[in-house]
């Protein structure tokens, strides 16, 4: 009998290659409702996996939990279950002004400003999403007409976090020089680097598509701090997680 995971419960046969992961298990019947076929695998820790197909295509949904260590642990699992694609469903605050409640960020990046990735491999290495996932992304969002950001995201630990820890990276537009500059830095959150990082280190592949939940612009948050702290809960930043499920499902089919 081929080995059973220890955390998940899963073993090789019992996931699809392709999966997508969210961090609230709520969100599974969120995706699920456009399958058919879909089963219940299995229901341990409070991560749930569950199959299905979504346009002739088998595919498996798992929840990883709050965090880069939860979100490592079932990524490994899978991956020795048999999964090779992974895309994550999630939320994230939004770094730079102008990006809405409900918007998508889909990153190619992610800074790894936590510490699970740190056990892995030296923290120069760097996070990133598998490039013809990210592009299957990208055009999965443009031609459903959402509206979309990229850039590179931060992946940290603690939700409540001292403030500084954001603020040291909008110090480039506390300079006379580069306070005007695009910086690319759109979105902040808990597992993509993990996620990234390991697909990466296994030769598997990975990418992102995140609804805005709270908008945090770096170059706002100086003057009002609670920013980073208040979680939207706008119709808006409600639908942004319906929009970001369709985009991964599609990505998913044109990436077949």
């Amino acid at each position: 009998m081929e080995k059973l995971q220890p955390h998940i419960k899963c073993k090789p046969g019992d996931v699809s290659e392709s999966v997508l992961l969210v961090g609230d298990p709520d969100r599974i019947p969120l995706v699920t409702k456009y399958w058919s076929d879909v089963k219940n695998v299995a229901n341990n820790r409070g991560l749930p996996v569950w199959n299905g197909t979504y346009k002739g295509i088998p595919l498996s949904i798992a929840s990883t939990g709050m965090g880069s260590p939860s979100a490592a642990i079932v990524v490994e699992e899978l991956a020795n279950a048999g999964a090779k694609k992974f895309i994550r469903i999630g939320t994230c605050g939004a770094l730079k002004r102008g990006i809405a409640p409900g918007d998508l960020i889909i990153p190619f990046a992610a800074i790894r400003e936590e510490g699970t990735t740190r056990e892995y491999i030296d923290e120069r290495f760097p996070a990133v999403a598998d490039p013809f996932l990210f592009r299957a992304l990208e055009k999965s969002a443009k031609e459903k007409k959402f509206t979309y950001w990229t850039g590179i995201n931060r992946t940290h630990d603690a939700f409540y976090e001292p403030v500084e820890n954001m603020l040291r990276w909008a110090n480039l537009f506390r300079d006379e020089r580069t306070k005007a500059w695009n910086m690319p830095l759109v979105s902040s959150e808990m597992e993509c680097s993990a996620v990234f990082l390991l697909a990466s280190l296994r030769g598997l592949k990975a990418a992102a598509v995140l609804s805005v939940n709270t908008p945090e612009p770096l170059d706002e948050i100086r003057e009002n701090p609670s920013l980073v702290y208040e979680l939207v809960e706008s119709p808006n930043a409600k639908d942004g997680i319906d929009k970001a499920i369709r985009t991964a499902l599609d990505a998913i089919v044109a990436e077949e």
